[in-house]
């Protein structure tokens, strides 16, 4: 058996793979995004604030989901399924996340897209 005819099969083969990884779609996940900004009782914006995300009135084994805020307090989640959220914040301060300030957000079947401000001080506090 020559190296060529060996090489031939293999070739084939790759190019069957190469092909049917092409055709495969990207799955781009969950459609929704929550879009928002921390800021604090003076109305300033809130950098480095911790905003964590979970669905409403569901089990939370692993839903919980944090993003960080940027210097201008605004932070973004992603891939999110429709439905109900309970959006909280926690500064970078604090020494517990049983300090917080949440928001409820909805997200529809048909457009998936949500924005929230969430006010930090005491007067806002939801312990």
């Amino acid at each position: 058996m020559s190296f060529f005819s060996c090489l031939t099969p293999a070739l084939l083969v790759c190019s069957v793979i190469s092909i049917a990884a092409a055709q495969t779609q990207i799955d781009p996940g969950e459609p929704g995004v929550i879009t928002g900004k921390v800021l604090n009782s003076g109305g300033q914006p809130l950098r480095n604030a911790r905003v964590y995300v979970r669905e409403h009135n569901k089990p939370q084994i692993g839903a919980l989901r944090y993003v960080t805020t940027g210097q201008d307090g605004e932070f973004r989640i992603v891939n999110l399924r429709p439905g109900d959220y309970d959006v909280f914040a926690v500064p970078s301060y604090a020494t517990s996340m049983l300090t917080r300030w949440s928001e409820r957000v909805h997200l529809p079947h048909d457009k998936p897209i949500g924005n929230v401000t969430i006010h930090v001080g005491p007067e806002n506090s939801k312990s």
